[in-house]
């Protein structure tokens, strides 16, 4: 062991904390995305104790061990949020020992890189689902610099994902403008003739792609509620889902995703290159002559959006919305008006693009500090 690298479990310590008092309610319930970071979670608990899920603090960390195997990575999160946060039974929750020692923004960082979680896959054992035993996390190692040199890398790190916020609070301000307009143009708008959005959308459209190739990936929790950029695209060799490619739209059709808005405008990937993601992702292509602007805020509009609930099927913990049931949606569009709209929210959506390329190089660069972690000294 390298002289400035120390075991993480000399660091740390188990919080076993329960919501007996129930005072953390559902609202507050976390999972742990694969991308290491705290979301809503998505689990029907109708009917389910809370008072056995266990609480999270600010500055403490969780970490589900049970399926890195499978993953390739380990989902952890440390909270960030001013008030506490309840996780599954089966999750760990830990924290530091001694914050004057090992700050927990700078442990989160060692957890983000790439080269953790290859070790993490390492230690699993033989189980299908590749479980990591706590004690083989607790033996992993990292190089614990000096208080203030932990700061100075916490925030040289944090000066990029700054940035990488900023342009996402732009691209929010971008996106709004863009609907208010769809709406000023389009939601009061009636024409004589309704047509039905097959005759404008490909739904869920076709792609041959080769197995062994790796091409970028999007979770269901990388799609934003309020957002239409997605938070992350990350790098896979190809299996199943949905197929897709830049200018495409994607509709969450499941529950509770579509209710809470859930629809990217897919942009950042190569020219040509075609994604795949989650298969509870409805894939709506513009047809030749269509704007896929429009197509993009006809789905954020709530006319249609409740269209698409109204029509779920399914068990009332994973309803669904079927694309054939979008295809039978009528619209009244004034073609011409349509082709306006497109030249008139074109340099929105452009401005857009190029804040979420810059975004995919500060990743890039995030990425790059984190890997340097393994050489720091002092």
């Amino acid at each position: 062991m390298r002289s400035n690298y120390k075991v993480i479990g000399d660091y740390i310590k188990q919080v076993k904390g329960k919501n007996t008092a129930h005072m953390v309610t559902a609202e507050n319930l976390k999972g742990i995305n694969i991308n290491k970071y705290f979301m809503p979670s998505v689990a029907n608990i109708i009917g389910t104790d809370l008072s056995k899920y266990k609480i999270v603090q600010k500055n403490q960390f969780s970490c589900n061990r049970m399926h890195v195997g499978r993953d390739y990575r380990l989902p952890i999160a440390v909270s960030s949020f001013d008030y506490d946060i309840i996780v599954s039974p089966a999750y760990d929750v830990f924290e530091i020992k001694d914050i004057t020692k090992l700050l927990p923004e700078y442990l989160m960082m060692w957890f983000l890189r790439s080269e953790f979680d290859r070790n993490s896959w390492f230690y699993t054992d033989s189980d299908v689902r590749g479980r990591l035993g706590w004690q083989d996390f607790c033996a992993m190692q990292l190089p614990i610099p000096s208080l203030e040199k932990q700061r100075e890398i916490v925030k040289e790190y944090q000066t990029i994902t700054d940035r990488i916020k900023l342009n996402e609070g732009l691209n929010k301000k971008l996106e709004d403008t863009a609907q208010s307009i769809y709406k000023e143009w389009f939601v009061n708008f009636e024409s004589q003739e309704k047509i039905k959005l097959d005759k404008y959308i490909e739904f869920n459209p076709k792609h041959t792609i080769n197995k062994k190739q790796i091409t970028s990936y999007v979770e269901m929790a990388d799609v934003q509620e309020d957002s239409m950029s997605l938070r992350n695209i990350i790098q896979r060799h190809f299996t199943s889902g949905s197929k897709f490619k830049n200018k495409d739209i994607l509709l969450a059709r499941i529950t509770p995703c579509l209710e809470n808005g859930k629809t990217a405008f897919v942009t950042g990937l190569e020219t040509s290159e075609v994604a795949y993601g989650s298969t509870e992702f409805i894939v709506m292509r513009a047809k030749k002559d269509i704007s896929p602007y429009w197509i993009y805020c006809l789905a954020r509009e709530d006319n249609f959006r409740s269209y698409a609930i109204s029509s779920m099927i399914g068990s009332s913990g994973r309803q669904r919305v079927h694309s054939d049931y979008l295809k039978e949606y009528e619209v009244s569009v004034n073609i011409e008006k349509m082709y306006n709209f497109n030249i008139a929210v074109k340099p929105i959506f452009d401005m857009i693009d190029i804040k979420t390329k810059e975004n995919k190089n500060l990743v890039v660069l995030a990425k790059i500090l984190l890997s340097k972690m393994a050489t720091i000294k002092g």
